[in-house]
């Protein structure tokens, strides 16, 4: 593979591409010549990251709500009818809640976060296959979180429970579609400067936020799988700011 291959002629769709690391995909994806997909809940945010392609790129906004199923199959449909394949799937869709504790957690809480991150998962991933089995040939990247690996007291009962229920639900999913041509990738991020952090108990100082993982170092390992051969899958990928441990 050559840092420099182009991903001229690939088609990519990436949802939860508003801000934060799908918007950061999205660019890395067009700068290196891919036609790009990008869908987020809020217009205006897609319309900036548009207008923020280089010259020349392909980068078009669709507005869609993950949580909504009629929603998510019309965004599908908007693609079909804009792009002449699907060869490349980002669902960087996720977020948490303040009250993060068995005590505190309601249960209205729960099932937005089971339901954006973990069930707006599967929906994506349905759609996203059906359109790469026929071609045999597909690459899929969800964004997940270390807390899909080591359940940790800072992600919170749901959040945690949602990312390792994405991690079986990429895993499972990659084993059956293996002899289809279709790769599915879970990228675990550790802490990543995004506005996720907002939503914390007690969100982190701006010198604490850049000290950790950019957006931008997460794009470039979606480019990175990307721009493999079709021959070589990478099932999971961990990345963390280098100052943090991992043990």
């Amino acid at each position: 593979m050559s840092e420099d291959k182009s991903l001229s002629g690939k088609n990519a769709l990436v949802i939860g591409g508003g801000s934060g690391m799908g918007a950061a995909a999205a660019l890395a994806l067009a700068r290196s010549g891919a036609q790009v997909a990008v869908s987020g809940r809020r217009e205006g945010k897609l319309r900036e990251i548009a207008e923020g392609a280089p010259q020349g790129a392909l980068l078009q906004g669709y507005a869609a709500d993950v949580r909504d199923r009629g929603s998510l199959t019309a965004l599908f449909e908007w693609h079909d009818s804009n792009f002449p394949s699907l060869d490349i799937f980002i669902n960087a869709a996720g977020i948490n809640i303040p009250n993060r504790t068995m005590e505190d957690l309601s249960p209205n809480d729960w099932d937005k976060v089971i339901g954006i991150n973990l069930t707006g998962a599967y929906d994506c991933l349905r759609l996203a296959i059906e359109r790469m089995r026929p071609r045999k040939d597909g690459l899929v990247v969800m964004i997940n979180s270390v807390s899909g690996k080591r359940s940790n007291p800072l992600g919170g009962v749901a959040y945690n429970a949602s990312k390792f229920g994405m991690t079986a639900l990429g895993a499972c999913v990659a084993e059956e579609e293996r002899e289809n041509g279709i790769r599915i990738t879970n990228i675990f991020p550790g802490e990543v400067n995004t506005p996720i952090l907002d939503q914390r108990p007690v969100p982190p100082t701006e010198e604490h936020r850049a000290g950790i993982l950019q957006s931008e170092d997460i794009a470039a390992a979606v480019l990175m799988l990307a721009k493999l051969d079709s021959r070589a899958h990478v099932p999971e990928l961990v990345i963390k700011p280098t100052s943090q441990s991992y043990l």
